[in-house]
């Protein structure tokens, strides 16, 4: 026996394109976490009834359903209404809910509209979930062979509400399944050579099942074990990851379920070591991506954008002799940008990346995905080039970042 869920996502806004779910995403991995097995995400806009059958199918087939979204004070949010149809009742008015909207307003010097009484209103047999950290409650609620869960949209409401309300009462269901995931980390081939290497482990209903996720030129492969406890279930993913390393060799440049740029910044703070940057063609996607990791402040020092030759120069101190005999596209540029983040940061450590990300620019001698990197330490600079395949701008600067990922987690970051 296994708990299935099905995690459904509401609102115009994502149908059309204006935002993107990125709460299923969530959803599913905390779900997973705890045992249950997802089967589905669905996308709906407000459409009344196109949002009946999406509720209905899913509460049809699914043991746990969680829904995100519809749920403000506005006539375009419909959630509550739609359930309210499905379970054949009326809304009904929770006071409770009320007054804890009306406080929460209120304490932060804001007026109560009329309309948002509608945020208040459940439906039939319903089980209010409050909000700490919103005005919107959600609710709980058997709805066809599901137990429902309906929460806000907002991700900072909803992850609150999951982990307070969600997790607690599906954990407490009988029949989960255990699950855990390894991931493995891969720059180099193709997916398809890839596949090839390791085709034999991602054979139909194998445990732990086994598959590849491509990622703008980086590759995952997936291990996902299930088991009587998640103790085997780890220690499932552990042996097959035993018996994939070797065929992956030198591709194989990270391991965990963290992104790259988390797993980068714990590899600087147990060595003890700093880290600037010296972007051209990444144009300062490196620093951004390291800046969302929290306690990063303890290993970044900063980063330049050093986008034109005359920045290059005054930012970084490369020479003009080198911009004159070398192009901006080199080893030798790259190395000085390096060198000169590192010491106008006073960093241990830091790198550069200067290319041609495209569609223009690229020459016989240089092609559109030429970019040149360099990592500078106490011990010298090393300097590199790599031809990433042309397959659009933003394809050649995300390689061009899981290149630089794959230096900071393989070269040695001491003296």
């Amino acid at each position: 026996m296994t708990v299935t869920a099905e995690i459904l996502a509401v609102g115009d806004e994502l149908v059309h394109g204006a935002l993107l779910d990125t709460n299923s995403k969530w959803i599913a991995g905390e779900l997973e976490a705890i045992g249950l097995v997802v089967r589905r995400f669905t996308v709906a806009g407000d459409d009344p009834e196109q949002l009946r059958i999406v509720f209905a199918e899913a509460c049809a087939r699914a043991d746990v359903v969680v829904a995100t979204g519809g749920l403000g004070p506005t006539l375009d949010d419909r959630t509550r209404d739609v359930v309210a149809g499905l379970l054949g009742g009326p809304l009904w008015f929770d006071e409770p809910s009320w007054d804890h909207l009306c406080g929460w307003l209120r304490q932060r010097g804001r007026p109560v509209p009329d309309s948002n009484r509608r945020q208040a209103m459940l439906p039939p047999g319903a089980v209010p979930l409050a909000n700490p950290v919103g005005t919107a409650p959600g609710f709980r609620v058997q709805a066809g062979l599901a137990q429902l869960f309906v929460l806000p949209g907002v991700p900072r409401e909803m992850q609150v509400m999951l982990q307070g309300h969600v997790l607690p009462f599906v954990a407490a269901m009988p029949g989960l399944t255990p699950t855990a995931q390894l991931c493995l980390r891969v720059l180099g081939p193709s997916e398809a050579l890839l596949g090839e290497r390791i085709e034999p482990f991602m054979a139909p209903g194998r445990n732990p099942a086994v598959g590849i996720t491509a990622s703008g030129g980086l590759l995952t492969v997936r291990i996902v074990a299930t088991a009587a406890t998640r103790a085997d279930a780890h220690s499932a993913c552990a042996a097959t990851a035993g018996e994939l390393r070797p065929l992956l060799g030198d591709w194989l440049f990270a391991e965990g379920t963290a992104e790259l740029p988390e797993i980068v910044v714990q590899r600087l703070a147990r060595a003890g070591a700093t880290l600037a940057v010296a972007e051209s063609c990444t144009g300062g996607t490196i620093a951004a991506r390291l800046v969302d990791i929290a306690g990063v402040s303890s290993v970044f020092r900063g980063g330049v954008v050093a986008y034109s030759n005359d920045s290059k120069r005054e930012l970084l101190g490369v020479p003009a002799a080198l911009l004159d005999t070398h192009g901006a596209v080199s080893e030798p540029v790259a190395a000085a940008m390096a060198q000169g983040a590192r010491e106008r940061f006073g960093a241990d450590v830091a790198i550069a990346t200067t290319g041609i990300a495209g569609p223009d620019g690229g020459s016989a001698q240089k092609p559109v995905g030429t970019v040149c990197f360099a990592l500078a330490r106490a011990a010298g600079v090393r300097a590199w080039t790599v031809r990433i395949p042309d397959l659009g701008r933003s394809f050649v600067r995300d390689r061009a970042v899981f290149e630089i990922w794959r230096a900071l987690l393989r070269e040695p970051l001491d003296a």
